[in-house]
C-alpha cells in the first residue's frame, strides 16, 4: 500500500465526504468504470460508520469481493492474502487511508477477465452491514478512448494561440504521454481528476503559426502504458501575407531592343492576393503606368532597362518585394572608344588594343589591308589574344610595325557586325598619354589588359633640422607595376627635372604638390607620368605585353592593394 499511495496525488485521497461519521454504515462506488486491457484500474471507493471512531476499537480492515449470488470470492483482503483469488494476487491493492473513509482500490494489469461487478465490506468479520447492494460494474476495453483535440479555426501568421489535446483514462498512476508532430514547440501537461474515477490528462501548446503550417496536418500522440497509441489531427488553416514573389517574363525571355514584353507577378498567399505594385531601376521608382493588376506591358525595351520588381498584397498585408529580374536584351556590338594601336619608340613594334561589347558577347576579328587575324592567333609574327567579360570583349593584337599599319576591328553577333578603323599613336605622344588616362578612368578592366595593375604613388616627408625649426620637403616617388605573367615587377618613370616647355608647363598644371593624406587623381597620375615619360630608360617595347602570355586570366582575380595612395576608378 505504501508503494502506491506515493504516486496518487494528494487530491485523489481526500474523503468525498467530510467525515466518515454517519448514523449507519454505507459505501459509495461509480456505478461503472471502464478500464484499458493491460493498463490499470483506480476504483474510487469511500465509506461512511455510525457513532464515533474510538467506539471501534483497532484499525478498520476491508475486502474487495467480485459479486456472485452465492459464495464469497474475494479479490483483496487487508489482513490476508490467503483467501484471496490466485489469478487476484499481487495485482489488487486498496490505495486510500480506510480511517478517513476512503477505500479506493487499484487492480494493475487488467484482463479481459476481470469484467464483472464489485462490492466492498468494512470490517468483514464483525459488521453485518450489507455491503453487497453497492455494486461497480468494471468494463475491460481492448483500444483506447478516442483524444479531443480542439480546433483553432482560421489562424493568421504570427498571432499566437493554444491548442489543447486530451485523452481520458482511468489509471493515474501511469497516464498516458501526449506527443504533437509541431518541433521546436514546448507542451505544457496536466492531469485533472473528472467525476466516477475518469481522469483527464491534457497537453496545452502555445503555438504560433507560420505561413509554412497553411495546410499542414497538425496531429497529437497519445501512447499508454500499454504501448498502445491514440491519434487526432486536423489541417491546420493559416492566414499570411504574399510570399515568394517572383517577375516572370511571359513567353520568348530572349529580347531585341525595340521589342514588347509582357511581365507577370506570381507569388503564393492565403486569402488570394488582391493587388500588386511594380517598380523599376536600381532606386525602385515606380513603374508608371503599371496599374495594380499582376501583370505589366513594356514596350520598346533598350538594353539598359530594368531590373524590375513587384510586391503583391491580400487582406493580411503587404509581402516583401520580388528578387530583382532583368531582361535579357540582344543587342548589335558596339566598338567602344578606347581602342588604338601603339607604334613602339624604337618603331618596330605595334601593338592594338580593341574593345567591343554586345548581347550575345561578339567575336572579334582584326583586320589588315590584305589580311583577317581573328581574335586568338598566335605565330612567329603575329599573336592575338581576347578576354571576355560579361557583354564585353577585350582584344590584343602585336606584330611587327611593317604589317600592323591601318589596322581595324570588326565585333560580330548574331544581331550584325560592327567595324572601327584604329587609331595609331608614337609611344610618348601626350594625346595617346590622356586617351589613357580617359581608359583608366573608364575602369580597372582596360588597365589590367595595358598591363598596369596598379599606380602607386608614394610619398615621402623628410625631417631637416635649420635653426631649430623643421621643414617637410615631399618627394615623389613614381613607379608602374607590370605584370608581366611571372609575377609584378616595378618599371621606374622617375626622370630628369621637368623643362621650361610651353607644353610641359601645359601638363605641370594638372601636377600641383599634395597634402599628405588627399587623394592622387588620375589627372595628377597621368600628368606626371607625363612629365618623366620622355626620359624613360627603358624602351616601349620591353615592356612586356599582356597578349598570348595569359596575362587576361589576371582579370577576374586582381585585386588592389591596400595603401591611403591607391588610384580607384568608377565605371
Amino acid at each position: 500500500m505504501q508503494l502506491y499511495s506515493n504516486y496518487i496525488p494528494s487530491g485523489f485521497l481526500l474523503v468525498l465526504f467530510y467525515s466518515p461519521v454517519s448514523v449507519a454504515w454505507s459505501s459509495t462506488l461509480p456505478s461503472s468504470i471502464q478500464a484499458l486491457k493491460g493498463s490499470c484500474v483506480v476504483i474510487p471507493c469511500s465509506f461512511t460508520f455510525p457513532g464515533a471512531r474510538d467506539s471501534w476499537g483497532r484499525k478498520f480492515s476491508v475486502a474487495w469481493y467480485q459479486y456472485w449470488s452465492r459464495g464469497y470470492p474475494e479479490i483483496y483482503n487487508s489482513k490476508s492474502s490467503r483467501s484471496v483469488l490466485a489469478e487476484y494476487r499481487g495485482r489488487t491493492e486498496v490505495v486510500g487511508d480506510l480511517e478517513l473513509g476512503n477505500c479506493t482500490l487499484i487492480l494493475k494489469d487488467v484482463r479481459r477477465e476481470d469484467a464483472m461487478s464489485y462490492y466492498v465490506w468494512i470490517n468483514p468479520d464483525s459488521v453485518s452491514h450489507r455491503f453487497y447492494d453497492v455494486t461497480v460494474r468494471l468494463e475491460v476495453t481492448d483500444v483506447p478512448e478516442q483524444l479531443k483535440l480542439n480546433d483553432p479555426g482560421l489562424l493568421t501568421e504570427g498571432d499566437r494561440t493554444s491548442l489543447a489535446c486530451s485523452a481520458l483514462h482511468t489509471c493515474p498512476l501511469f497516464p498516458p504521454t501526449i506527443t504533437w508532430n509541431l518541433t521546436g514547440e514546448k507542451a505544457v501537461t496536466i492531469q485533472e481528476r473528472l467525476a466516477d474515477g475518469v481522469w483527464r490528462t491534457e497537453s496545452g501548446l502555445n503555438y504560433v503559426p507560420s505561413y509554412k503550417d497553411h495546410g499542414k496536418y497538425l496531429q497529437c500522440t497519445a501512447t499508454f502504458p500499454t504501448q498502445q497509441v491514440s491519434r487526432r489531427g486536423i489541417t491546420l488553416q493559416v492566414k499570411y501575407s504574399p510570399k515568394d514573389a517572383v517577375v516572370s517574363v511571359v513567353g520568348n525571355p530572349t529580347l531585341k531592343e525595340g521589342d514588347s514584353v509582357t511581365l507577370r507577378c506570381s507569388s503564393h498567399s492565403n486569402p488570394p492576393t488582391l493587388s500588386y505594385r511594380w517598380f523599376f531601376g536600381p532606386r525602385k521608382a515606380p513603374l508608371k503606368g503599371a496599374g495594380t493588376g499582376p501583370a505589366v506591358k513594356l514596350t520598346n525595351v533598350t538594353r539598359d532597362s530594368g531590373p524590375y520588381y513587384c510586391v503583391a498584397e491580400n487582406d493580411v498585408g503587404m509581402g516583401e518585394d520580388s528578387l530583382p529580374t532583368y531582361l535579357d536584351v540582344e543587342y548589335k556590338p558596339v566598338i567602344l572608344p578606347e581602342g588604338n594601336c601603339t607604334i613602339s619608340r624604337t618603331g618596330e613594334i605595334v601593338t592594338c588594343y580593341c574593345l567591343a561589347e554586345g548581347n550575345p558577347v561578339p567575336g572579334l576579328e582584326w583586320h589588315l589591308p590584305n589580311q583577317t587575324i581573328p581574335e586568338d592567333f598566335n605565330s612567329s609574327v603575329l599573336q592575338a589574344a581576347s578576354v571576355s567579360l560579361g557583354h564585353m570583349i577585350v582584344g590584343e593584337l602585336r606584330g611587327p610595325a611593317s604589317i600592323l599599319a591601318n589596322v581595324s576591328c570588326s565585333a560580330t553577333n548574331r544581331h550584325g557586325p560592327s567595324q572601327v578603323a584604329l587609331p595609331t599613336f608614337q609611344a610618348g605622344n601626350s594625346t595617346l598619354l590622356f586617351m589613357a588616362c580617359g581608359v583608366a578612368a573608364g575602369g580597372f578592366l582596360l588597365f589590367t589588359l595595358l598591363g598596369v595593375v596598379i599606380f602607386k604613388v608614394t610619398k615621402t616627408r623628410k625631417q631637416k633640422g635649420k635653426e631649430g625649426k623643421e621643414e617637410e620637403e615631399e618627394e615623389e616617388d613614381q613607379t608602374i607595376y607590370v605584370n608581366d605573367g611571372n609575377g609584378e615587377r616595378k618599371v621606374s618613370l622617375k626622370g630628369e627635372k621637368p623643362s621650361d616647355s610651353k607644353e610641359e608647363e601645359k601638363v605641370n598644371m594638372y601636377s600641383k604638390p599634395k597634402a599628405r593624406g588627399s587623394p592622387t587623381t588620375y589627372n595628377d597620375l597621368c600628368a606626371e607620368a607625363y612629365e618623366t615619360m620622355e626620359r624613360t630608360d627603358e624602351d616601349y617595347e620591353n615592356v612586356p605585353s599582356l597578349g598570348p602570355l595569359g596575362n587576361f586570366g589576371n582579370l577576374s582575380n586582381w585585386q588592389p592593394t591596400s595603401g591611403t595612395d591607391q588610384i580607384y576608378s568608377n565605371v
